[in-house]
C-alpha cells in the first residue's frame, strides 16, 4: 500500500527555541494515524509542516509523492485541513461560512448539510454568538465536507460533548472506509483508540515511539471495577495479566494489562450488577518516555474503588 506522507529528518526550529528535531514517519493510504504528545510537544508545529503552512528548517514533509512546502497549492487541492485554532468570520452565520469555505475548495452550496446534521450544529447562528463547543462543530464540519482524500486534524474533537464525540468516531470511521487517510493529533486517548490504527509518541520535538495502538494501550494498566450480587471465590481473579487491589464482599477492583478477553470470560461467571473499565489517563501512557529511568512502575497505582459514572 503506497504511502501518502512521509517525513524524512523533518525539523523546525523558531530561533533559539525548540521547534521538532528529526521527525521521521510513514503514514499509509488508508489509514487512520494518531499524533500524541503534551502541550508544547511539537504536534501543531508537525502538522503546520505537513499543511504547507510554514517551511522546514530542514528535512522533508511530502504528500502524495509533493513536497508540502515547494508544491503547496496541489498539496492543498488534496488535502482537507482542520488547525487547532481556526478563525472564521464573526458576522457570518455558520452555513454561510461553511458555504464560504467551500467554495474555495470546489464545493456545492450545501455541502455541509449532512455532517452538520449529524453533529446538531445550527446553521443559522452567526458564528459569533456561537458557543466553544459549536464553533468546533463547524470546524468538524468542514474538514468532512468534501472528498478529499487526505484529512489532517489538530485536536478535533477539543470542546464537543461525549455525543458529539461519539458521532465524531463515526464520520472517523466511514472516512476510512471509504478509503481515505488521515492523520490527527489529539490529547483523547479514547478517541485515538478507538479511531486510530496506529499512533506516534511525540516527545520534546522527537518521535520517541510509533506503534499500533493496540500495542500501545497493552503496555499500561486499565482499572475494573465490579459490583456483584454475590461476593466471588478466594483467587476467582487469579489470571498471569490481572493484578487484584481488592475482592472483599461484592465489591471488586481488578487491574487488567494487555488482552482482557480472559478476565471478561471470567466475569461472565458471575451476576454482575455493575462494572466500569477505565481507560488509561494520557499521562500514564506517557509515563514510560518521560520517566528518565525509563522504568515502568511495579505495581499499578490505586484508583477509586468505584467512578462516578458506571457502564452498565
Amino acid at each position: 500500500m503506497p504511502n501518502v506522507i512521509e517525513t524524512t529528518g523533518l525539523t523546525r526550529a523558531y530561533g533559539s527555541r525548540r521547534g521538532i528535531v528529526d521527525v521521521a514517519f510513514s503514514v499509509a493510504e488508508g489509514e487512520v494515524f494518531g499524533f500524541l504528545g503534551p502541550n508544547g510537544a511539537g504536534k501543531t508545529t508537525t502538522i503546520r509542516l505537513l499543511a504547507g503552512a510554514i517551511r522546514p528548517t530542514s528535512g522533508s514533509a511530502r504528500v502524495f509523492g509533493l513536497d508540502t512546502w515547494a508544491d503547496a497549492t496541489r498539496v492543498h487541492a488534496s488535502m482537507a485541513y482542520l488547525p487547532s485554532d481556526p478563525g472564521y468570520l464573526g458576522e457570518l452565520t455558520s452555513g454561510e461560512q461553511l458555504d464560504y469555505l467551500a467554495a474555495l475548495r470546489g464545493l456545492p452550496r450545501g455541502a455541509w448539510r449532512r455532517p452538520a446534521e449529524r453533529l446538531e450544529l445550527d446553521p443559522s447562528v452567526r458564528i459569533r454568538k456561537l458557543s466553544r463547543g459549536n464553533r468546533q462543530k463547524v470546524a468538524v464540519v468542514q474538514v468532512f465536507m468534501g472528498r478529499e482524500p487526505l484529512l489532517v486534524m489538530d485536536e478535533p474533537t477539543s470542546g464537543l460533548d461525549p455525543l458529539m464525540q461519539r458521532e465524531f468516531l463515526a464520520l472517523l470511521a466511514e472516512a476510512k472506509a471509504d478509503g481515505r487517510t488521515v492523520f490527527l493529533s489529539s490529547h483523547n486517548l479514547q478517541e485515538v483508540e478507538r479511531g486510530c490504527d496506529r499512533v506516534a509518541v511525540i516527545r520534546e520535538g522527537r518521535v520517541v515511539d510509533i506503534s499500533p495502538v493496540q500495542a500501545l494501550l497493552g503496555e499500561h494498566w486499565r482499572s475494573v471495577n465490579l459490583v456483584l450480587d454475590a461476593p466471588p471465590r478466594p483467587g476467582f481473579f487469579d489470571l498471569p495479566n490481572v493484578r487484584v487491589l481488592s475482592e472483599g464482599g461484592r465489591d471488586v477492583h481488578v487491574m487488567v494489562r494487555g488482552d482482557v478477553n480472559p478476565l471478561l470470560r471470567r466475569i461472565a461467571e458471575l451476576d454482575v450488577r455493575d462494572v466500569a473499565i477505565t481507560t488509561p489517563d494520557i499521562e500514564d501512557v506517557f509515563l514510560r518516555f518521560y520517566d528518565a529511568a525509563g522504568a515502568e512502575p511495579a505495581e499499578p497505582a490505586a484508583a477509586p474503588r468505584m467512578p462516578t459514572e458506571v457502564t452498565p
